[in-house]
């Protein structure tokens, strides 16, 4: 009786956790499993958007090869935009995707350049975006094939509809900055941060960031999949990034921040916007002000 006890007691404290680290949005993120399962649907447009010369290593059956830069514009950052919405809307349609797409994007960089598109593609008012956990190295660690044949799509009918919420400009950061109910968090290195390490015009950071590098959000290995969504949690707790506040991740140029935007939208977070001109943008404005 005791015993029967006891495991009753261990199989709700594993259900108790298994509870407490799921994310809201988890649906957000796909295995390699469920993937694999739906791979030859003609409503899936599976993306990898890591660098055309990765591609032609080899990527995962069905993949279309749209490598992450191509959706980062820094003048169309500083109007507003990922990138301009012709622009969006031939990047997008040359990769076969339709506004009705269930668009699945992986990379092997932690998640960061899936993210990115990610992004990009919410940005736009694709409705159906979702994540390869861990990237083309959990595909193939599950064992699932990898191909170098590169499929033939015809053009899609993505039409863009942008969401201007989702992004700040360096003027709207400007505005907000003793807002308190604005948070930004910077996901550059450490160094980046305290502006030991310079890669614009000016070192440093904006004015009441917070650093959360990137790298937390991911597992350490090999294969980089998302930590649970309790570990993600409390990394936002310590940095005293609450749900009531409007979030606005940044980094160099947008790609990293995105990371920290697809971390928040697993967790539910309501608002969140991301400062696509990041350093590269505020650094080079003399006007803007630094801390170090």
């Amino acid at each position: 009786m005791a015993i029967c006890f006891a495991l009753f007691l261990a199989t709700v404290s594993m259900g108790a956790r298994a509870q407490s680290s799921a994310y809201r949005n988890s649906h957000l993120l796909i295995e390699p499993r469920e993937l694999a399962e739906i791979l030859a649907s003609p409503a899936v447009r599976l993306l990898d958007v890591r660098t055309a010369q990765e591609y032609q290593q080899g990527h995962l059956p069905g993949a279309v090869n749209l490598p992450a830069p191509a959706t980062d514009d820094l003048e169309a950052n500083r109007q507003g935009f990922p990138l301009f919405p012709p622009h969006a809307q031939e990047l997008f349609r040359n990769a076969g995707i339709n506004n009705s797409s269930r668009v699945v994007l992986y990379d092997d960089e932690g998640n960061r350049f899936a993210a990115r598109v990610f992004y990009v593609l919410e940005f736009f008012g694709q409705t159906h975006v979702q994540v390869l956990n861990g990237g083309i190295r959990n595909w193939q660690n599950q064992a699932h094939a990898i191909t170098r044949d590169a499929p033939s799509v015809a053009p899609g009918d993505f039409a863009p509809a942008p969401r201007n919420s989702l992004l700040a400009t360096s003027h709207w950061v400007a505005e907000h900055l003793k807002d308190a109910k604005v948070k930004l968090v910077d996901a550059r290195t450490p160094a980046e941060y305290r502006g030991e390490k310079v890669l614009g015009p000016r070192g440093g950071r904006i004015p009441g960031a917070v650093n959360i590098e990137w790298t937390q959000m991911i597992n350490s290995g090999d294969v980089k999949t998302f930590l649970d969504a309790t570990a993600i949690e409390k990394i936002f707790a310590n940095g005293r990034v609450s749900r009531e506040q409007e979030v606005v991740p940044y980094c160099q140029m947008g790609m990293r921040a995105s990371e920290i935007y697809l971390a928040l939208r697993l967790l539910g977070y309501p608002h969140i916007r991301l400062y696509d001109g990041s350093w590269e943008d505020w650094s080079a404005v003399p006007d803007l002000p630094v801390e170090k």
